[in-house]
């Protein structure tokens, strides 16, 4: 479902075809788009980048489309199958402090506000591998479609209209709305989590 498909759905479905309700549907996305990327976390999502080290950088700056964490490690070298890997462990801001005064010599970070914190500071000729969730990319009549509204275009739907309603002042129809969105929200997390880990272990077999 496309944006222009998704505006002549919603206003469909809620019956409306006023001018105050049609000027508004790019924020009633936007708004749908914020609900959706606080609470859903799929494979979908997830991307890979590589950060470079900076000799003695403590601080190395979040994609601006970061919507959590999935895996983080540093990689001596360039990235590849052959190089050593590092595993790099999460701890609070208060924690990164406090390791401040020991010897370990695990490697640590944290998230401050849009940044990745780390401890100890590394040298250069090393490379932050992160594997994050990237928020949904906002659906407009340039970019008029993603991968949720291709795949999944009844979460979209049902979040478009429940603000359309709540714009109205149709509260309870809107809660009816928000509430469809949920379970669909929950019935691709349930989907995903299948999908992700379905089928019977891998196992070695010596070849004859």
């Amino acid at each position: 479902m496309n944006h222009t498909e998704l505006v002549t759905a919603a206003k469909a479905y809620a019956d409306r075809q006023d001018i105050e309700v049609s000027q508004n549907l790019d924020t009633f996305i936007l708004m749908t788009e914020a609900r959706i990327n606080r609470v859903l976390k799929t494979r979908e999502q997830s991307t890979r980048i590589y950060t470079p080290t900076i000799k003695d950088q403590e601080y190395y700056t979040l994609p601006p489309d970061y919507s959590g964490m999935r895996n983080i490690q540093l990689n001596v070298g360039e990235p590849s199958s052959t190089n050593d890997v590092i595993s790099m462990h999460f701890v609070t801001p208060e924690q990164i402090d406090c390791k401040r005064s020991s010897s370990s010599g695990e490697v640590v970070y944290t998230i401050v506000n849009n940044q990745i914190q780390i401890y100890p500071l590394q040298d250069v000729g090393l490379t932050i591998e992160i594997v994050y969730y990237q928020k949904v990319p906002n659906l407009n009549s340039v970019n008029s479609t993603n991968w949720l509204s291709d795949s999944h275009p009844d979460i979209y739907l049902s979040g478009v209209v429940s603000q359309i309603e709540a714009f109205v002042k149709n509260y309870e129809i809107s809660s009816s709305w928000d509430d469809r969105m949920s379970r669909s929200i929950d019935e691709l997390e349930v989907s995903d989590i299948s999908e992700r880990w379905s089928g019977a272990p891998m196992v070695m077999r010596n070849v004859v």
